[in-house]
């Protein structure tokens, strides 16, 4: 997910009560900060989520991930973003839904699987994004301090939006 350097302060939407919530997170954790995505999903997992919210993360999106999204309400797709002059640690807005053709299935856009999860469900969750500015990718299991940082006060957010539900 890049969205480039116009990063802004956001919230998370409201939930309705008993709304089944997705969190996705998106990234590599092999490459420092690309992990940002897979780090919140393992946070929530050690913190502790309420009933209702599922916990997933994988390197990227694939066609199996529909039937999981079709299960939810509300899906949050968490992933790093390269934007080194981000004034805030993290970007929520609503997810891109366009169905973008794509060469294989290496590698899905967020609209190409909410698409197929219509086809094959019948039905398509509401879906936000949720990037996290990253400054280095190279090949380790460590964060840089931006990063951790960022990654903090996105954590912190996620839990306060989902207990709010």
């Amino acid at each position: 997910m890049n969205v480039g350097a116009e990063l802004r302060a956001s919230v998370l939407p409201t939930l309705a009560p008993g709304a089944r919530v997705l969190v996705f997170g998106i990234g590599n954790p092999g490459r420092g900060d690309d992990a940002l995505g897979c780090r919140v999903v393992e946070w929530l997992e050690a913190a502790g989520v309420p009933p209702g919210v599922t916990l997933d993360a994988n390197y990227q999106l694939t066609p199996e991930d529909a039937l999981t999204l079709a299960d939810h309400d509300v899906v949050l797709f968490v992933d790093a973003t390269v934007a080194p002059d981000a004034p805030v640690p993290y970007h929520v807005a609503p997810a891109d839904t366009a169905d973008e053709p794509t060469f294989s299935t290496h590698a899905m856009s967020i609209g190409s699987v909410l698409a197929l999860a219509r086809q094959l469900a019948g039905r398509e969750p509401r879906a936000w994004t949720m990037a996290i500015p990253a400054y280095g990718f190279e090949i380790n299991d460590d964060l840089t301090p931006q990063a951790a940082a960022n990654l903090a006060r996105a954590c912190d957010e996620v839990r306060r939006w989902l207990s709010r539900r």
